[in-house]
């Protein structure tokens, strides 16, 4: 399981199953890749937005709200994981949902499993959504309305915290197996993922445990926003991490090609049978595919014969 790199650190468990580190078959220009995975059975299908909640639902607790306020696109796996949450905390979830309304009434699995599980959704549509956001809230707090306001993505400070142990558990496990990665993968949408996986990595280096660079492949937007995301996120954080390494690294984001967040193509989504029918995992449609798409292109312009790590972050992985 995870280990816990703030000691003292106030946490609910969601997650009960351990993850798997796993190895692929895959070929990738002689490179041999190994996926870390939550096990899709556990809680609201595991992944990173759960483990964000983990240490969120204590302060949510503390102040006793009526319901959350959150928010995230159409395809939002944060959106369904924060509908899931309320549902077991017995408190309201209202989503808004950074899009317009589709005009023939559809929507996304995401979406309508929120609404299932007794969240509110308002769209508000994509064009100055942070603003709208602010503006809700505003409009709430005048009404005297007691809620708890959770960003887009969990993308916080605290976030850091909780993502920080997850290289720490795949690094742990493949040397147990012998294993040895020369570079780590992942996806980047927000960026506060990738955050505390850097702020892991500092931490590890700090006691003496050689950690590998990370490299991410940006989903949703663009490279540079996603740098931008995680280094606002890093000087948030300062106070939280005061006592550990300062973080030097600087985000490594590439573009993913296929940078179509929630609508993967044919050839993503040939990418994504041949996963689960060769080695029995099913990546998300919202981004994983597309990240793990970017990895495999990285890798063949760069040959090798090295053990490479993809960090798969979870989300619904139903049509």
């Amino acid at each position: 399981m995870t280990p816990e790199l703030f000691p003292g650190s106030r946490k609910y468990p969601l997650l009960s199953l351990e993850p798997a580190l796993v190895p692929l078959s895959e070929p990738c220009a002689g490179h041999r890749i190994w996926m870390y995975t939550d096990d899709p059975a556990d809680f609201a299908f595991g992944g990173n937005k759960v483990r964000f909640y983990e240490y969120l639902i204590p302060d949510i607790l503390d102040a006793g709200p009526d319901f959350i306020l959150t928010s995230g696109s159409i395809y939002s796996n944060h959106a369904r994981v924060s509908a899931a949450v309320c549902a077991k905390l017995g408190i309201g979830c209202r989503i808004l949902v950074e899009d317009d309304r589709p005009a023939d009434g559809r929507t996304s699995p995401n979406i309508r499993m929120a609404e299932e599980l007794g969240a509110e959704t308002v769209y508000i549509g994509a064009f100055a959504a942070m603003l709208k956001i602010r503006e809700h809230a505003e409009v709430l707090r005048g009404e005297g309305r007691n809620f708890f306001h959770v960003p887009n993505a969990g993308h916080s400070p605290g976030a850091v915290r909780a993502y920080a142990g997850v290289l720490a558990d795949a690094l742990m496990t493949a040397d147990g197996l012998g294993v040895s990665f020369s570079r780590v993968f992942m996806p980047c949408a927000s960026g506060t993922t990738q955050a505390g996986i850097m702020c892991g990595a500092a931490v590890l280096r700090s006691y003496g445990v050689a950690a590998p660079p990370v490299t991410s492949t940006a989903v949703g937007g663009p490279p540079r926003a996603a740098v931008r995301g995680i280094t606002t996120l890093l000087t948030e954080a300062g106070e939280l991490l005061r006592g550990f390494p300062e973080i030097v690294d600087k985000p490594d984001v590439r573009d993913c090609g296929k940078n179509d967040y929630g609508r993967p193509d044919g050839e993503l989504l040939e990418l994504r049978r041949r996963i689960k029918e060769n080695d029995g995992i099913e990546l998300d449609r919202t981004y994983n595919i597309n990240a793990f798409y970017g990895m495999l292109k990285i890798l063949e312009a760069e040959p090798g014969d090295t053990d490479v790590l993809y960090i798969n972050t979870g989300g619904y992985t139903g049509d």
